[in-house]
């Protein structure tokens, strides 16, 4: 208690009496606030909201310092979108108006609240085993109520989306993906995160369309004009997959991504019948990526296919060099000469592709 604990009741009511007009239920209420009897606060802000139900602020105060604390946060916004609809210009406190006291509060628990979740969901992508599944449920739990305490923060469903595709459940995670979009349908990261998920559930025309304005969004993402391309060839659109490539292919700056994109632009080429344009291609990927021996298997396959015999086998020789345990350039190369009628020296690549293979 407070010293001369009388003389202090009375001179805070007399104190808090001259900011307004104020009911002594809510002169009382504010007294607790102060005390931190969250008991007796509740008690007398109730009381004064039946006494002041135009007072914007007793609402503000009810979600703020009662509800949020107990995290009852369906109440906790109850309470401020009434004080918003009341008046939320109306100024109170220290000078704020409650319009920027609610947004405030608003985002300082959902913060705090989505921020621990991060936390439980970085540690879950590091942990194995149970603790593994603990984290992911702890992240889930989180983000479910950093929802509810502001539902229209866009940035929760994205991660809440990620988590539930972790957990196995592609409905909700699929429903949460397309929440985010459509809480805020231009955000880069809603539309390609949506897009990932539905292409990992194949979802493809689901997909498809979230990509296309992810890239209409920011059309110098060289990640996703790579997945709108993917996505154009997963619904055999395969002109408008070979365009986007090489859209993306002119964006790319890494070396390493670059040889992908080349070598899956040969891949089409090659479905395509495009020998020339596919040969291009995956030596493209060979020359900026020299370990991509991706690369060297679409050389020699396209080679081969095209019945170009010499030069299948030139390549399926260095595959066998680079990788001498992989038994299918054995095969390979014995397929090729066999072609050119070399028939005692498929033999002995046939009969080592068995040898390697049963090691």
């Amino acid at each position: 208690m407070f010293p001369n604990s009388k003389l202090y009741l009375f001179l805070t009511i007399f104190y808090l009496g001259l900011l307004g007009c104020a009911s002594e239920e809510l002169t009382s209420a504010r007294l607790y606030i102060q005390q931190e009897n969250w008991e007796k606060a509740e008690e007398f802000l109730v009381k004064a909201l039946e006494l002041e139900p135009e007072n914007a602020e007793i609402p503000y105060l009810l979600g703020k310092l009662i509800y949020a604390k107990r995290k009852e946060w369906n109440k906790m916004n109850e309470m401020f979108d009434r004080a918003l609809k009341l008046d939320k210009e109306k100024v109170i406190l220290e000078g704020g108006t409650v319009k920027q006291y609610v947004e405030q509060s608003r985002s300082k628990f959902w913060s705090n609240t989505f921020n621990i979740g991060v936390n439980e969901f970085n540690k879950f992508r590091k942990l194995s085993g149970d603790e593994r599944k603990t984290a992911l449920d702890k992240a889930i739990s989180l983000f479910k109520e950093a929802m509810h305490i502001s539902p229209g923060e866009s940035q929760t469903y994205p991660i809440l989306a990620t988590c539930y595709y972790e957990s196995g459940n592609g409905d909700l995670a699929k429903d949460y993906a397309a929440k985010a979009v459509m809480l805020s349908p231009s955000d880069f990261d809603a539309n390609f995160t949506a897009g990932q998920i539905f292409t990992t559930l194949n979802d493809k025309k689901g997909a498809l369309m979230y990509f296309v304005k992810a890239v209409e969004i920011d059309p110098t993402s060289s990640s996703a004009i790579r997945h709108l391309a993917q996505s154009y060839y997963d619904i055999g659109k395969m002109d408008k997959s070979i365009e986007t490539y090489q859209i993306a292919i002119k964006n790319e700056t890494d070396r390493t991504v670059k040889a992908d994109l080349h070598f899956n632009l040969g891949v089409l080429f090659m479905q395509e019948g495009n020998f020339m344009d596919a040969e291009d291609n995956f030596m493209m990927a060979y020359d900026f990526n020299p370990d991509d021996v991706e690369a060297l298997v679409g050389m020699a396959q396209t080679f081969e296919t095209a019945e170009k015999w010499s030069r299948s086998e030139k390549f399926y020789r260095e595959l066998i060099s680079l990788e001498p345990n992989y038994p299918e350039h054995y095969k390979g190369m014995a397929r090729i000469l066999i072609k050119q009628g070399k028939k005692d020296e498929a033999e002995y690549y046939y009969n080592k592709s068995k040898r390697v293979g049963s090691k």
